[in-house]
């Protein structure tokens, strides 16, 4: 299956490239897409380039203080990586990622408070310039009690909200290690408890490899590709 995963390489994870690489291949993975903040630093990145059976793709995640910091990093980094990842701690930066048609993926509002979920503006914006919702499932696993119920609940609602505008989605676990990496089968167990129908979460863990394929064409204006 063309299932793929975004994690955190070296120095950013405690797992080089390769290593992430080898493990994701083993366990079924077709792609890893390599979300670092930094990623001109990723450690010897041309190593995983070399292991055969699984594609290494280098993204970059978007971090910025204000909108218009986020705005300007987003517009160096396009031309230079086929995905962006932007982590949104603030409704302000939320909302300005989903206004950018060159975001790729939005990681979920209630990845950083379970109090939190996606606004109907926020969603709005997001279906106008098809940004996909990833939903980071590590809480799943690391959260016990209430702190895990909470953020179910958060995550339910958001993911109604991406239902309701025809929302992209994509989930992840972000390993920053590749002892943290689960394999395609029991991420897909996770989402399902996360309120994910089977149909739902396979497609959202294929989507990644999808945009990369789309980003990767040669635009030259809206619906026009140069071949």
């Amino acid at each position: 299956m063309s299932f793929y995963e975004c994690v955190k390489a070296y120095p950013e994870g405690s797992s080089s490239a390769s290593r992430l690489a080898l493990t994701a291949k083993r366990l079924g993975y077709e792609g890893l897409i390599i979300c670092n903040v930094e990623p001109s630093k990723v450690f010897r990145l041309k190593a995983a380039d070399r292991i055969k059976g699984i594609k290494v793709i280098l993204g970059a995640e978007v971090t910025a203080a204000n909108s218009r910091v986020l705005k300007g990093s987003i517009s160096a980094l396009r031309a230079r990586y086929p995905f962006l990842m932007v982590c949104g701690g603030t409704e302000e930066l939320v909302r300005s990622a989903c206004e950018d048609p060159n975001v790729d993926m939005l990681l979920c509002p209630c990845y950083y408070d379970a109090r939190r979920s996606m606004s109907i503006a926020t969603a709005r914006a997001a279906m106008k310039n098809q940004v996909a919702i990833g939903f980071d499932l590590s809480p799943l696993v690391l959260l016990r009690g209430s702190s895990r119920a909470r953020w179910l609940e958060a995550a339910g609602r958001n993911l109604q909200m991406a239902r309701k505008f025809e929302l992209s989605t994509i989930i992840t676990t972000r390993a920053r290690s590749h002892l943290d990496l689960k394999a395609p089968r029991d991420l897909l167990a996770l989402a399902e408890v996360a309120g994910f129908e089977p149909e739902e979460a396979q497609a959202a863990l294929k989507r990644p490899g999808r945009l990369i394929e789309l980003n990767r064409r040669k635009w030259i204006g809206p619906g026009v590709e140069l071949l």
